[in-house]
C-alpha cells in the first residue's frame, strides 16, 4: 500500500436518483460518521440514477424521513449514471434486478463489481435476496418498509465491509 491509498468507492444507484439511492446515499454517510468515523477516510459515497435527470431534488417525504432519521438531503441533486461513474466505482448497488441487467448490457466493465444492493456481499440463503422496491408515491407503509430495508442493508454491508478489512 502507498501513502496515497485510494478510497473504496461504492455507488448507490436507482431509477431517477431522488428516493432509494438519495436516501441510502444521506445514510450511509451518516452511518459512517455516527459509526464508523474512521472509515470515512477509507471510502467514498456516491449515488447515480438510471434515469436520472441531472441536478434534481430529493423526494420532499423521503426529506422529511431523513430528517427524522438525523441527517439531511437538503444539498442532494440528482445525477445519471456514467461511464465516468462506473469506471470510478469498486462497487455499484442497485435496487432491482431490471437496473443490474441495464448497466450490465451498456457498460459490459460493470460486470462483476455490480450487484442488487441484498446481494452484495450476502451470507444467508440466496432464496431470501429481493429487489428494493421504490415508496415514490407510495404510502406510508412502504417508505416504512423501505427505512427499515435499508437500515438493515446498510448496516450488513458496512459490518461486512468490516470484516474484510475494507472500511
Amino acid at each position: 500500500m502507498g501513502l496515497f491509498r485510494k478510497k473504496f468507492t461504492l455507488i448507490v444507484v436507482c431509477k431517477a436518483n431522488i428516493t432509494r439511492s438519495a436516501y441510502l446515499h444521506g445514510y450511509m454517510e451518516n452511518y459512517l460518521k455516527n459509526h464508523l468515523p474512521h472509515a470515512r477516510k477509507k471510502v467514498r459515497i456516491l449515488s447515480a440514477g438510471m434515469k436520472a435527470r441531472n441536478g434534481g431534488s430529493a423526494n420532499q417525504v423521503v426529506k422529511h424521513v431523513a430528517r427524522l432519521n438525523g441527517f439531511s438531503l437538503k444539498h442532494h441533486r440528482s445525477d445519471p449514471l456514467t461511464q465516468k461513474t462506473i469506471k470510478v466505482a469498486d462497487v455499484i448497488l442497485v435496487m432491482e434486478q431490471w437496473q443490474k441487467d441495464s448497466i450490465l448490457e451498456h457498460f459490459p466493465q460493470a460486470e462483476g463489481k455490480t450487484f442488487r444492493m441484498m446481494e452484495y456481499l450476502w451470507k444467508n440463503d440466496p432464496t431470501e435476496i429481493s429487489d428494493i422496491p421504490d415508496p415514490t408515491g407510495q404510502n406510508t407503509a412502504d417508505f416504512e418498509e423501505f427505512i427499515a430495508v435499508a437500515h438493515n442493508e446498510v448496516d450488513r454491508i458496512f459490518r461486512e465491509l468490516s470484516r474484510e478489512g475494507i472500511l
